[in-house]
């Protein structure tokens, strides 16, 4: 009825009796949970603390409330179930191993949920087929186009529910059942089924599941393997491992279990859905700037489908988002960091004075400006000649305001791709560190990210590929490489020896723009702050040659406008972009174009001077 459209109250009311089925579920009175417009309706766990769900659409459509229900249940169901430190306990080294012990806790979340609530299984089984439709699922024509932790939180989940998966994820189910029965002879879900309401129990079997996989589960790691400060080996011999095994961290799925991402490269993570608290929970308070995001997948969100639903992904299993100190080990680094700074010596002091212009700016901005014509306060000395020459004229005062600025965050996304080797990169890297400095210094928390590929021609993706028989255009075939070189909590001073790494040999690689903005938007999205600016310096067009060679040959360009109008159009992340001798207006609103990279410094603080003229 017309009556009920665009109910303030009635919104209210739902969201108010939302937050009480989780707190009833999750027996916690005290519960913090909040709804935000920036939310994917398709359950992803984040803060565990502060549960963060959809906003729900103003008209009510049943359609949309029961996925907010699903998100709120997905919430509770692993508050109420899920011991993150008996979790932890059980990580694995191996990611892909990680992941699939992730899915499969995730499934005995949601089934003792669903099993106790059959309302609870309507309504995760409502998100389940909403993201199942984003990823392409019911579309499949191969086992390999959906990760094997996604299959396992599918198919566990079905087994342990005695309920079917939803329409869209059913032939992922179809699918994957065949191979599994297969290689399941010792241990199956049924063995999960019965020690369902025992993680530890559940966990140990989920180990000999995984075993009977093929997967290297560890048996008897050592104390600090266990506490998650084992770590993998550094580098290109670290980059080069199999790409099952990186992955696999970088996957936060949620009740779903549907995201298959870059990968997070911190093995004790809980990456397949685990929150902001859990990681947190046992980590001093000045060591959480690396565990800040819960990582999303690289087509997540609402960014599943290119132009007309053509743009596609081959895997994600090979793909990784990287901390930069794990690409080299600490003194190459600091060899690294020494040869930028001599490489750009000559343009340092002129990127200094152009952030101090640009700090001038901010701190003016953030202590004070002037209310004028007031009755009252410091008399306005400016006016005195005005009462001089007519008496009859009443004396003006003045008085001093803080001038409200709102809570910033920017993230500088830098193609890392091999066009910019030598003064480009140099110059972008080291403006990037200024800028960053001057921002902190300003209270504003910067975060500088990379994008590249692990290979030439294709990598792993390719070669899988070509293993399954070269399908008829396959998507994006190469393994994407997400580098963050400064996360927004780290200070500036920890990070600084990172950004050398652009320098190193053998890391500009191919750039695939439209991922990556997809990645460095989520990291954005989920920051709490009010204002997010996220800043893009590229140097050409995508550019993949092991993609373009099997699909149509606009692939790549296609994605990048869809992400950017996507971004532009319906979300409160400012996108801005500088292209060096490179027409970038042409995809961007908010976009310069420079001739050289000299140019750079000076461009990116006029465009940010511009943006903070905004405040």
């Amino acid at each position: 009825m017309s009556e009920n459209r665009h109910d303030p109250a009635k919104a209210e009311l739902f969201k108010s009796g939302t937050r009480s089925v989780m707190k009833a579920i999750t027996r916690n009175r005290e519960l913090d949970i909040t709804f935000s417009e920036a939310e994917s309706p398709t359950g992803q766990i984040g803060s565990l603390a502060r549960p963060r769900l959809p906003m729900p659409d103003p008209n009510m459509p049943p359609e949309t409330t029961r996925l907010v229900r699903g998100c709120a249940d997905t919430y509770a169901v692993k508050l109420a179930y899920h011991d993150p430190a008996l979790h932890r306990r059980n990580a694995q080294a191996d990611l892909q191993a990680q992941a699939a012990m992730d899915a499969l806790e995730q499934a005995r979340c949601d089934a003792l949920g669903a099993n106790k609530m059959p309302g609870v299984l309507k309504n995760l089984d409502a998100v389940l087929e909403e993201k199942a439709k984003r990823r392409g699922f019911a579309n499949i024509t191969a086992r390999e186009a959906v990760s094997l932790a996604d299959a396992l939180h599918i198919l566990a989940r079905a087994a342990l529910t005695g309920s079917p998966p939803p329409p869209s994820a059913q032939k992922v189910h179809d699918l994957w059942k065949p191979w599994l029965d297969q290689h399941l002879k010792n241990a199956n879900f049924e063995n999960l089924k019965e020690v369902l309401n025992d993680q530890e129990a559940f966990a140990g079997l989920a180990q000999k599941l995984l075993r009977e996989l093929n997967l290297p589960v560890g048996e008897g790691e050592d104390d600090n393997a266990r506490d998650g400060d084992q770590r993998p080996e550094t580098g290109e011999d670290r980059a080069g491992e199999d790409g099952e095994e990186e992955t696999a961290q970088g996957e936060e799925n949620d009740s779903s279990g549907q995201q298959d991402g870059q990968a997070k490269a911190k093995p004790p993570q809980d990456a397949f859905d685990m929150g902001l608290h859990d990681i947190l929970g046992d980590l001093p308070e000045d060591e959480d700037e690396n565990y800040e995001y819960a990582p999303l997948p690289g087509r997540g969100e609402d960014f599943i489908e290119g132009p007309q639903g053509h743009y596609t992904v081959y895997t994600t299993q090979f793909d990784e988002t990287v901390d930069a100190a794990e690409l080299a080990d600490p003194e190459e680094l600091r060899r690294l960091r020494t040869m930028l700074d001599k490489k750009i010596a000559g343009y340092n002091a002129l990127i200094t004075k152009l952030a101090n212009r640009l700090q001038r700016k901010l701190m003016a901005k953030q202590r004070r400006s002037w209310q004028f014509d007031l009755e009252e306060g410091i008399l306005d000395a400016s006016r005195l000649a005005r009462i001089i020459a007519n008496p009859d004229v009443p004396l003006t005062f003045k008085q001093e305001k803080e001038m409200p600025f709102r809570d910033t965050v920017l993230t500088i996304l830098i193609d890392n791709s091999g066009s910019m080797r030598g003064r480009p990169i140099a110059i972008a890297a080291m403006t990037a560190d200024i800028i960053a400095q001057t921002l902190e210094r300003c209270n504003l928390k910067t975060e500088i990210l990379g994008f590249t590929t692990r290979a030439w021609k294709g990598g792993k993706s390719r070669d899988l590929w070509t293993q399954n028989g070269q399908p008829e255009y396959p998507g994006r075939l190469n393994d994407l490489r997400h580098i963050v070189y400064k996360s927004a909590n780290a200070p500036m001073r920890r990070c600084r020896k990172n950004l050398g790494l652009m320098l190193k040999e053998g890391i500009l690689k191919e750039n695939i723009d439209g991922e990556a903005l997809v990645w460095a938007y989520n990291r954005l999205a989920r920051r709490p702050e009010e204002r997010k600016i996220l800043m893009v310096i590229s140097d050409g067009a995508p550019v993949d040659d092991s993609t373009q060679s099997v699909n149509p040959a606009n692939i790549l360009e296609a994605d990048l406008r869809n992400v950017i109008a996507w971004i532009e159009r319906r979300s409160d992340v400012e996108l801005n972009a500088i292209g060096i001798g490179h027409d970038v207006t042409r995809y961007y609103e908010k976009a310069i174009t420079i001739a050289d990279a000299d140019e750079l410094a000076e461009a990116l603080t006029r465009q940010l001077s511009g943006i903070f003229d905004e405040l």
